[in-house]
């Protein structure tokens, strides 16, 4: 009994460490504007994750923005609104992704998206603490492209870069553990 109550005791701690770490390496929110072939946005709480991602857009960052994930109850109309530049700019080269319901989902349709236009370089843009699962869920969909991680604020740290709260700090750790699987699954090689 004792051996298995030090054996969930050291997972405990090991997790606990981890969540540490990953709560630490999470990226910061970006100024400057990368540049690639192509903008992908995973939707998500909010529309702050793309307003980012059209204004990189607009300012030249890539070619095509994919709106990845977004709700079937939206309309083209609704987010066309959200659209700082010229409307017919906004027909032209914004590709909006109805079918993805998670992260998995996400990097699938990017797949697909990437490969239909032949874009190598991909700007990646989502909130900061979802980018580690992000990037790792959409590089083994394209394990040769070159994903470009730009993080959106927010707002689950504080200026210190610790969580801003309990509720912050629960959202975080359910993260770290879905980023922890996807890890175990990617390692060995499952999509």
């Amino acid at each position: 009994m004792r051996l298995i109550l030090a054996a969930i005791a050291s997972v405990a701690l090991l997790w606990a460490g981890g969540l540490i770490a990953f709560v630490a390496s999470l990226p910061e929110a970006q100024e400057a504007s990368p540049h690639a072939d192509g903008i992908v946005v995973y939707t998500g709480i909010g529309g702050e994750r793309i307003a980012t991602a059209m204004t990189l857009l607009g300012d030249g960052a890539g070619g095509r923005l994919l709106i990845s994930g977004v709700n079937p109850d939206i309309s083209r109309a609704e987010l066309a609104k959200l659209w700082p530049g010229e409307p017919a700019d906004f027909e032209c080269c914004v590709d909006l992704g109805h079918q993805a319901r998670s992260t998995v989902g996400n990097a699938a349709e990017v797949r697909e998206w990437a490969q239909k236009y032949g874009f190598h370089r991909i700007i990646l843009v989502t909130s900061d603490y979802h980018m580690p699962r992000a990037l790792l869920e959409t590089r083994s969909q394209l394990p040769d492209a070159d994903i470009v991680a730009h993080p959106v604020r927010s707002g689950y740290l504080d200026e210190k870069g610790r969580p801003a709260g309990g509720g912050a700090m629960k959202l975080l750790a359910l993260e770290y553990t879905k980023f922890l699987a996807v890890r175990v699954r990617t390692f060995f090689g499952a999509r």
